[in-house]
C-alpha cells in the first residue's frame, strides 16, 4: 500500500484552541498530495503480537501507526481486536522525517483506511477524522483521500477546492525540523493570527495567485524555522516555498 507525501501550498495561523486539555494552533492551509513520493506499507497477519517494522527515528510509543492501532482498538469488537493484535506492519520509508511532508501522518491514515476496509468497520469520514485527529493534525487530510484540499481548524476540517494539482520539485535539507519547538517559538515571538476575513480570502485564493507571493507571506512558520535553523536560509531561493514546519522546500516544476 502506498502512502503519499504532501506539501502545504500555504499555511496561515488563525488562532488557538483547547481540546482534551491540550492547546493547539488553528490554521487555514491548502494541502496537496505528492504523487511521486510515498512510503510503502505491507501487512502480515497471524503474528504473536502487534508489530511495526521500519527505519524509524522514534520510539514505538511515538510511532503514528502504533498510535493509530491504539485508537482503533477503542472502536473494535473482541474478534477485531484479536486480529489487530496479531498484525505486523512493515514500512518502507521514502518520505524524509522532520521534513514537513507528512510521512508519519500519511502512514497513519493508510493504516486506518486499510483496517477500516479489512475489518468492515464501515466508519464514516467524520468518524475516521476523529480517530485520525487523535494521532496527528495532518492525518484527516490523508484520510480524506483528496489529492488537493483546503484544511481548517487544527487540521480536522477538510474542504474541496476547485484548484488542480501540479508537479513539484522538492528539496529536503538534512535537518530534522522539530515541529513542537517551531510552534513554541512562533507563539512566543511571531504570533500574529489572521482575521476571519483574511482566512476566507486565503481559502478562496487561486494557486496561480499563490505562486506570485513570497515564501514568508505564504507560511507563518518560516520565520521561526529560520531562527532555529539559520542554515536553511540558503534554500530560500526564488520560487521556493516552505512545506508545513519544514525542513522541505518546494517549487512548481
Amino acid at each position: 500500500m502506498k502512502t503519499y507525501a504532501k506539501i502545504n501550498i500555504f499555511l496561515k495561523i488563525t488562532g488557538k484552541m483547547q481540546e482534551d486539555s491540550i492547546s493547539y494552533h488553528t490554521l487555514v492551509s491548502r494541502f496537496m498530495r505528492v504523487g511521486n513520493l510515498y512510503d510503502v506499507l505491507e501487512f502480515q497477519e497471524g503474528h504473536s503480537n502487534f508489530e511495526v517494522c521500519g527505519n524509524f527515528d522514534c520510539k514505538m510509543e511515538q510511532n503514528t501507526i502504533y498510535k493509530s492501532y491504539l485508537a482503533l482498538l477503542e472502536v473494535c469488537t473482541k474478534e477485531q481486536k484479536e486480529f489487530l493484535n496479531a498484525l505486523k506492519v512493515e514500512v518502507e520509508k521514502n518520505i524524509p522525517t522532520g521534513s514537513g511532508l507528512g510521512g508519519g501522518s500519511s502512514n497513519a491514515a493508510g493504516f486506518i483506511l486499510w483496517v477500516n476496509q479489512k475489518l468492515g468497520l464501515n466508519l464514516t469520514k467524520e468518524e475516521l477524522y476523529k480517530i485520525g485527529a487523535k494521532v496527528g493534525s495532518d492525518v484527516p487530510f490523508f484520510l480524506s483521500e483528496e489529492e488537493i484540499a483546503n484544511v481548517e481548524g487544527r487540521g480536522e476540517i477538510i474542504k474541496n477546492t476547485q484548484e488542480r494539482t501540479f508537479k513539484v520539485e522538492i528539496i529536503t535539507p538534512k535537518i530534522h525540523a522539530n515541529t513542537k519547538e517551531i510552534y513554541k517559538l512562533y507563539a512566543k515571538k511571531f504570533y500574529a493570527p489572521i482575521s476571519t476575513n483574511e482566512a476566507k480570502s486565503w481559502l478562496d485564493i487561486s494557486n496561480q495567485d499563490v505562486f506570485k507571493k513570497d515564501a514568508i507571506s505564504l507560511n507563518d512558520l518560516l520565520l521561526p524555522l529560520l531562527e532555529i535553523y539559520p542554515s536553511l536560509k540558503e534554500y530560500l531561493k526564488e520560487g521556493y516555498f516552505l512545506s508545513g514546519s519544514g525542513s522541505s522546500f518546494w517549487r512548481v516544476k
